[in-house]
Parts: structure tokens; sequence; C-alpha cells
């Protein structure tokens, strides 16, 4: 997939267009990933809405400087000015992504109609949530090692046995239980993700905004949210705790909480993906 640059007041803000005959969304990918990210595009496009993916800050070919998702805003209303995008559809956030669509919404409500968070963190909750993972992150993702990182894991998920072992990662449950519940197509979804991914400064500034000291930020943001939002998480997701989805549901003023029983973190591959598809094409119906 190709994508854009569009200029802006913050600098060039990566874009890719994927198009439909209902408003599109702003979609906000998750970590290491970037506005060319297939991070569950097919819920929306086959729900008939076209889809503006973004670079977040860090990410890609986005040249914004290390702003926060607030300060990251008013870039993304440019673009979709530019692209004569008056209302979107909602705003999308994946994963890390969710801090960015939460933050559009409540800073542009007449851009933003509707809110989706998909396995989305942090909540008021930090993330990470444990020294361990912070370290590691720190080491492995840095803008330093990450070229090196993913060009492992490129290597690792060429064969099925790699492509196993990674996403295995991500789920709390045994491979055994849902390896071969996995399509072809499934697998073949998952290895482009994998091996489009790239960390850039993007990763290092997502745990800066998820730390422990900004929680009571974050907690009055999910409080000034003005829109409907619907927001889905898995117990069995190996990368971000359904804790973040029940925070999410609890602070943000009437949002629909769906639990889905996906096994992994990439919660539009596999089993329980059409139950994905269904909450949120009822979601934009409304």
């Amino acid at each position: 997939m190709k994508s854009v640059l569009l200029r802006t007041a913050l600098g060039p803000v990566e874009v890719l267009l994927l198009p439909g005959e209902k408003p599109p969304v702003a979609f906000f990918p998750g970590g290491h990933c970037t506005a060319r990210s297939d991070c569950g595009w097919s819920l929306y496009t086959t729900a008939g809405h076209g889809v503006i993916a973004f670079s977040r800050p860090g990410y890609g070919h986005t040249a914004v400087g290390d702003v926060t998702a607030a300060e990251f805003c008013d870039a993304v209303a440019a673009c979709c000015r530019q692209l004569g995008v008056p209302e979107l559809a909602a705003a999308v956030g994946v994963s890390l992504g969710g801090l960015q669509a939460i933050e559009l919404a409540v800073r542009h409500p007449g851009l933003v109609p509707r809110l989706v968070l998909s396995s989305s963190a942090p909540s008021s909750r930090p993330y990470p949530d444990d020294l361990g993972t912070i370290l590691t992150g720190s080491l492995v993702f840095s803008p330093v090692t990450q070229e090196l990182t993913w060009s492992a894991v490129a290597r690792l998920v060429s064969t099925d046995a790699g492509l196993r072992l990674m996403v295995s990662s991500l789920s709390t449950r045994p491979a055994d239980q849902w390896w071969d519940s996995w399509s072809q197509k499934d697998r073949h979804r998952a290895r482009e993700l994998f091996t489009s991914m790239s960390s850039g400064r993007g990763f290092m500034l997502d745990m800066r905004q998820g730390r422990a000291t900004r929680t009571e930020y974050r907690r009055q943001l999910l409080g000034r949210v003005p829109c409907p939002a619907l927001v889905t998480g898995s117990r069995t997701d190996g990368a971000v705790s359904i804790t973040h989805a029940w925070d999410l549901a609890a602070r943000i003023p009437g949002a629909a909480l769906v639990e889905l029983d996906t096994p992994t973190h990439l919660f539009w591959l596999g089993p329980g993906q059409e139950r994905v598809h269904a909450a949120v094409a009822s979601f934009l119906s409304r």
C-alpha cells in the first residue's frame, strides 16, 4: 500500500487512504506500526467506510518531532481539511494508538462523532505496567537497536513455526489451543503486519506518555470524551490486559464495552473476529 505525505504546521504527516462509499474513519495504528500497517482496516472497509490511516509521531515518514498525542491533534485535523473531510465516521485507536484517538475526540469534537478503542492502552492505568517490560522495551525497541530487532523478526516470521512463536507471545492461551484455527489468510495478514513493523522513535514516545506519572492527566482526559465510545478487549490478549478496556469503559462517559473471545492481541485475525466485525458495524450505524 502506498502512503502520501501531507504538509502541516508541525511538519509532514504520513497518511494512507483507503476509499469507501461512507465517511472515513481516522485510524491510528498501535505501537511499532505506521500508516501502512494493517491493524484491522477490514473492520471498517467491509462496512463501507473509507480509512485515513496515520503514522503517529515518531513512526514512518511523519516528521513532526517528539510531540505528544495532544500536540499532534491539530496536524491530524489539518490533514482531514486538506482531504476535504469535514466530519469523520469515527476516530479509531488500536492498542497504543488509542491515546491519539481519545485526544482527537476531546480536542476536535466537531470532527469526531464517535470513538472506537480496540485492545487499547494506556487507560488511566500505566502501560507498560511492569518494570521488566519497560526495561526490555527500552533496550530492544530503542531508535538505536530497533532496526536489528525488526530485521530479526522478519526472518523469524518467514516460516509458520516462527510466526506461531511470535503470535504466541501475544496470547495468554497456549498456542496449541487456537493456532490451527487460523486460516492461511490470517497467517498471511499477520506475517505482513510483522514485516511492516518499525519502532522508529515512536515506541519510546508511546512509553513516556503511558507512564504512571501521567495517570491523573489520562484520568481527567477520559472523563472529557464528549462522543459515544466503543471499547473492545479480550481476556486472553497477551499484550494489553483486559483491565485497560475495563478502565476505559468505566471512565469514558456512557462508553459501551464488548469483551471479545479472540485469542491474541491481533483481535481482527483468527477465531472470534466475526464478533468484532459485528460490534464495529453496529456501532457505526447508530
